[in-house]
């Protein structure tokens, strides 16, 4: 399997068929003829279409003057004529989308039911004086490295291959969805946020909504995954989790959340009123929230009691030595279909479920 590419400042040189996407413009949200959907396609892009390219597995676009690329997963078989849901899955820190795929399952899952799932890249870079080697990481808030320090418009580019996606295949607009791991999920969280007018519902494994809230934001339905074991971004605080922060130890207020104030946040944000309930509990996971919310848009918590920082149920064979460390759950726990069940029910049309 061909390995994530590095990425750099647009290269003169790639080899690669140069295809011209027309889509919809910033303001307009327009999509392109024949979708049958009513949902704006995302505002954040730039005016002028991108050009695209293709390195393989691998699509590309320039993005704020960087290389930015994904990988998608299409289904043999799809009805042309019928739209499908669309999933954005984004990759943990210093992880990549290749190395998400075999994690996450998506692929799978689009091929029972039917979407098609994009596994966008971050942008790699230095974190720490000692590093060694780059380590990709999205510009999730005050998490992670150069991404965050840098600010990256990960949003942007997320967007901008939203936008794409839309316009070359039959994606219904009014069911489009993100998840993700660790850094990953920090970032859907703040897709939520930011582009709560593109998206239909998100639901992450492993971390918190770590950004300010936005003014434009519109209730979406939310769901957090976390093994309860977690050492990493732990189930109580995230403080100890990040010793690299540096507001960690001039401000820990800012970056002091766990799974159960995450939770209550979005409670907040989604106008929910009543008391967490429990929506369904057993041996293995229990899953928590709020149900009366603006827009009809639940927040839950699903907690898995034996998992530490991966609740998937497939092992992070990432060839790393801590990646490997992190063991899914041995298919006990599907977290990535209990997800998929979540998100699905949820589309953009007036804000109902479907």
């Amino acid at each position: 399997m061909k390995s994530a590419p590095v990425f750099h400042p647009m290269r003169g040189g790639s080899t690669a068929l140069m295809v011209l996407v027309l889509f919809s413009s910033a303001l307009s949200g327009c999509l392109m003829e024949g979708l049958n959907a009513e949902a704006d396609a995302p505002d954040d892009t730039e005016t002028d279409a991108p050009v695209v390219t293709q390195d393989g597995l691998f699509s590309c676009i320039e993005h704020d003057g960087l290389e930015r690329c994904w990988q998608m997963h299409v289904p043999e078989g799809l009805d042309p004529d019928e739209p499908v849901p669309l999933v954005v899955d984004l990759h943990g820190y210093s992880s990549t989308s290749s190395s998400h795929k075999l994690l996450s399952s998506f692929d799978l899952i689009a091929d029972e039911e039917g979407a098609i799932i994009v596994y966008p890249d971050a942008v790699p870079g230095y974190n720490l004086p000692t590093d060694t080697q780059e380590n990709q990481a999205w510009n999730a808030g005050w998490c992670c490295a150069h991404a965050s320090r840098e600010n990256i418009d990960d949003v942007g580019f997320i967007a901008q291959v939203v936008n794409l996606t839309l316009a070359s295949h039959n994606v219904d607009a009014t069911r489009v969805y993100a998840s993700g791991w660790s850094n990953g999920c920090a970032m859907v969280q703040r897709l939520a946020m930011d582009l709560s007018h593109v998206f239909a519902a998100v639901g992450c494994m492993a971390h918190y909504l770590i950004h300010d809230a936005s003014d434009d934001y519109s209730p979406i339905p939310v769901m957090e995954v976390h093994g309860f074991l977690d050492p990493v971004v732990l189930y109580e605080t995230s403080v100890l989790s990040l010793p690299w922060a540096e507001d960690m130890w001039t401000n820990p207020e800012t970056v002091d959340t766990g799974a159960i104030e995450n939770i209550h946040e979005w409670a907040s944000h989604n106008g929910c009123t009543g008391s967490m309930e429990a929506f369904e509990v057993n041996s293995l996971y229990a899953i928590h929230g709020f149900d009366t919310c603006e827009n009809d848009a639940t927040v839950q918590l699903m907690t898995v009691f034996g998992a530490q920082h991966n609740p998937y149920e497939n092992d992070n064979d990432d060839g790393t030595l801590i990646g490997n460390v992190y063991i899914g759950t041995q298919g006990l726990v599907k977290t990535s279909h209990i997800v998929w069940d979540f998100l699905i029910q949820h589309s953009k049309d007036a804000g109902e479920e479907a």
